[in-house]
């Protein structure tokens, strides 16, 4: 489907009628009265004012690949989702581009200094206190309240028909205390209270509107939502488009500022392509490295990058016996001994990566900690081929033979003789770059004397859980290469437990598929959940120093975080901390 912007549409026929009334006012005239000139009678004639001229209405397509599979993000996350989710429906609170938390439904954000937190440092539990604003309504006039979260939140959290989410283990309870104030009862710290109820998947739902009988993760309203947001939908012709009309109702005064949005579904990269090129589309998300240089380099179109990236490329060694996943069973053969580790950082060239695959867009990453507010100063560690080979040396993996391959003699995790090789995985959806930057690391051990054979997996094989046999979750790997990072602004949970805390090495309940263990990292996390935002600083830099000497995971580059946009569409701006119409009420239309 092609989609013709109204307002170039409105302005030619503007133009014809002009001349049509040029033309008309140069013919001959006639003492007759007509229909449209009646006849002088003597007396002043009431003559009605002329008709307004319809205002033009503005206009925006987004492009996607893909239909999304509802409105839900919790149930289903292409990303696709939680992108049309921000068009209708709202959250309590959001996270912007620099990962400053703002109230959406709230009427403030919660905080110990504004008396909205109450900690108990005995009991070491908290009580939070939202008060919601009193001037948002659905789109069938009901007024938007405390009834809708807490239904939102039994929903989710229906030990049946709900869904697992970030908080649901802290909290409690939620208590109403009016129709625009509840309080969220803790039974411990809870660090990331403040976007529990918000962020790139959460939105509320109304309680009168959506049947919780069918269960969150199925109810009809995920598919024919009821709007509280800036816009809603009117048309839904899957494979083809999505429709949606500017709520006039929206509480902000004057937003949204685009009439119509489309979004329009165009599985071929090349024809996205040519539709922002030729001005037949306004939004096209998340760009690789190529499509950010071909598309920054047209005319009518600029590219927007996020303040600061997510997505972080890395490789996970397996530090115990492949195909074991207890962290205090045997090391692994080659992955098990730290100095290995380290070589293989030192041996990999990042910048003539992110250069010559990525075209230069991609930040050199070497530890968690490196977005606002937590961020540590940890040097960058050097690229030395010499270094990487000493370090080898030292932890008695020689070439005696002369092959090119590295064995055991005297090394501390393998048997006398044993070969110094691994398997490097990586997943085949991201796309041809990241198997060339697959290549290259594979020759890049290679020239330290690591026999590497390549191996490309489907990320479902890769990934699935233990019972179906996902060979991280059953430790069938040796060394992988993937992206990842934590959403919102907070890692203790997404990041730093999931990924390394010593319980998470457990199947199925964590992901620290290299079955990592350190006890101090352990205590460090532990005491960081705390509302000192000073002290937790402090700790994830303690927690930083460890993982920099241990290497866990080995941190690589940033992946790219932008989307593009047409010159005629003003307020579009990327974020990794939600989806590109994070704040899609704000856009205007300059043709």
């Amino acid at each position: 489907m092609q989609v013709i912007k109204a307002p170039r549409i409105l302005f030619f026929l503007l133009i014809a009628v002009l001349l049509l009334i040029g033309l008309v006012g140069c013919g001959g005239q006639t003492d007759q009265p007509t229909a449209e000139q009646p006849a002088d009678t003597g007396e002043s004639a009431q003559a009605e004012p002329p008709a307004a001229p319809e205002m033009a209405k503005s206009s925006a397509v987004i492009i996607i690949p893909q239909d999304p599979l509802g409105f839900n993000g919790l149930v289903a996350d292409t990303g696709y989702e939680a992108m049309v989710g921000e068009l209708v429906l709202l959250a309590v609170s959001e996270i912007d581009p620099n990962g400053n938390v703002y109230p959406e439904l709230a009427a403030e954000i919660p905080t110990l200094e504004n008396g909205g937190v109450a900690f108990d440092e005995e009991n070491w539990t908290m009580d939070v206190t939202w008060k919601l604003r009193d001037d948002v309504f659905w789109a069938d006039g009901e007024q938007v309240t405390v009834d809708d979260v807490i239904f939102t939140w039994n929903a989710i959290t229906d030990p049946e028909m709900g869904i697992w989410v970030d908080g649901v283990d802290y909290t409690d309870s939620l208590e109403k205390i009016d129709d625009f104030t509840f309080v969220v009862h803790y039974n411990t710290v809870y660090t990331s209270y403040q976007t529990q109820f918000g962020g790139e998947n959460f939105n509320v739902y109304p309680e009168h509107y959506c049947d919780a009988s069918q269960g969150f993760t199925a109810w009809d309203c995920n598919r024919a939502p009821l709007s509280d947001g800036p816009y809603i939908l009117d048309e839904w012709v899957t494979g083809d488009h999505m429709s949606f009309s500017a709520n006039e109702n929206y509480f902000e005064a004057g937003k949204p500022g685009i009439d119509t949005l489309i979004v329009q579904i165009v599985p071929e990269q090349s024809v996205r392509k040519a539709m922002m090129a030729e001005g037949d589309a306004d939004l096209n998300m998340w760009l690789s490295e190529a499509e950010a240089k071909e598309l920054s380099e047209l005319s009518n179109v600029y590219v927007s990058f996020s303040p600061t990236e997510r997505w972080v490329f890395r490789l996970i060694p397996n530090l115990v016996e492949r195909g074991t996943v207890d962290p205090a069973g045997p090391p692994h053969p080659v992955l098990g001994d730290v100095r290995v580790r380290q070589a293989i950082r030192m041996a990999v060239d990042v910048d003539t990566i992110t250069n010559s695959v990525f075209l230069g867009y991609p930040k050199p990453v070497w530890t968690e900690f490196f977005r606002p507010p937590y961020v540590c100063d940890v040097p960058r560690p050097v690229f030395d081929v010499a270094g990487a080979k000493s370090l080898l040396e030292g932890a008695g993996w020689t070439d005696t033979d002369g092959d090119g391959v590295r064995e055991c003699h005297g090394c501390t995790t393998a048997e006398e003789g044993n070969l110094m090789e691994i398997e490097l995985m990586t997943y085949g959806e991201y796309g041809e770059e990241l198997e060339l930057a697959h290549q290259l690391i594979g020759e890049m051990l290679g020239e330290i004397g690591i026999k590497v054979e390549l191996s490309v997996i489907e990320g479902a094989v890769l990934w699935a859980d233990y019972e179906s046999g996902g060979l991280e979750q059953t430790g069938d790997f040796d060394l992988n290469l993937y992206d990842d990072g934590y959403p919102g602004i907070d890692p203790t949970d997404n990041q730093l437990w999931y990924y390394y805390y010593t319980a998470a090495a457990e199947p199925d309940y964590g992901w620290n598929v290299g079955r990592w263990s350190n006890a101090d990292f352990d205590a460090l996390l532990d005491e960081a959940y705390t509302l000192d935002e000073d002290y937790r600083k402090e700790l994830f830099c303690q927690m930083a120093d460890i993982m920099d000497a241990e290497l866990p995971q080995i941190l690589l580059w940033s992946a790219i975080g932008a989307d593009a946009f047409s010159n005629r569409l003003e307020g579009g701006q990327s974020t990794t901390n939600d989806l590109p119409t994070w704040n899609v009420a704000d856009w205007t239309i300059n043709e």
